[in-house]
This record gives C-alpha cells, structure tokens and sequence, in this order.
C-alpha cells in the first residue's frame, strides 16, 4: 500500500493542507520519498500540489492529524483511505496497521472563513446605495438654483 503524510520536521504535521512537505511510503517496496511542496500565495496552491502528488504516486491512504471538510471529502471522492495519527508522532514511527480509519465527514473541521480560492467566491457586500434604506430618501428635498 501506499501512504501520503503530511510531515513537518520528520513529525506527522498537525494540518494536512498547510504542511510543507509529504512523505509517500510503499510499504510493499519497503521505500519512502520526502516531497517539499512549494509556497504559494495561497492554500489553494499547496491543495492543488497536493492532489497532484495523490495522482503521480497512486497513493491508496492518506495519513492525518486534523483536516478540513472539504479536502476530506475530496479524499473520499477519490476513494482514498484516510487513517488518523497520533499527535507529535514521528513518521518514521507510525504503525499504519494500528492507526484508526476516518469513515465520516464529521472528522472534517469546518473552515474558519469563507474564502475566496480554489474556485469558491466570498460572499458579496452589499453597496452602499442597497444598505440605505429607501425611507432616507424621502427626507431628501431638492435645493434650488
């Protein structure tokens, strides 16, 4: 089997989309690979290396410690298996026949905030004339020349 963890200096990193390297292990081949994913501007850059590296490695599992819904759900989608570390566990450490499944989105944290990457657009302000009231109007009177 093949495994993708998101890694920070050699630990299991804390969020899987904001780590800044992924370790694939094949556990048949005996091998592992250290990837450094490259900073960008946004989250959306790091999520897109990332599904990227899911393809090119044909990872079956995904290792994490806190992840987001929507990234979960697309994990699902692509009918990885998502396992559950331990907190400040070693990569090198990790017993992946002991490690608990995730099988529900409730797992998923939901976002903080709305932004406004990978496709999804925040939600717009009002104007200022649609915040006015149109009953302010109607003390507006016309000033003559």
């Amino acid at each position: 089997m093949i495994y993708a963890i998101p890694s920070r200096n050699a630990e299991v990193a804390n969020h899987f989309s904001r780590s800044p390297q992924v370790l694939i292990v094949d556990d048949e081949r005996n091998t592992h690979q250290l990837i450094t994913l490259v900073e960008t501007p946004s989250q959306c850059g790091k999520k897109k290396q990332w599904m990227e590296i899911l393809d090119t490695y044909q990872v079956d599992a995904v290792v994490v410690r806190a992840i987001g819904k929507k990234m979960l759900q697309r994990l699902f989608d692509r009918q990885l298996t998502v396992l559950v570390s331990p907190a400040k566990m070693p990569v090198q450490e990790l017993d992946f026949a002991n490690l608990e499944q995730v099988k529900s989105l409730e797992y998923g944290r939901e976002p903080r905030k709305q932004s406004g990457c990978c496709g999804s657009k925040p939600a717009a302000k009002p104007s200022l004339l649609a915040r006015l009231a149109p009953a302010n109007f109607a003390k507006i009177t016309r000033i003559g020349k």
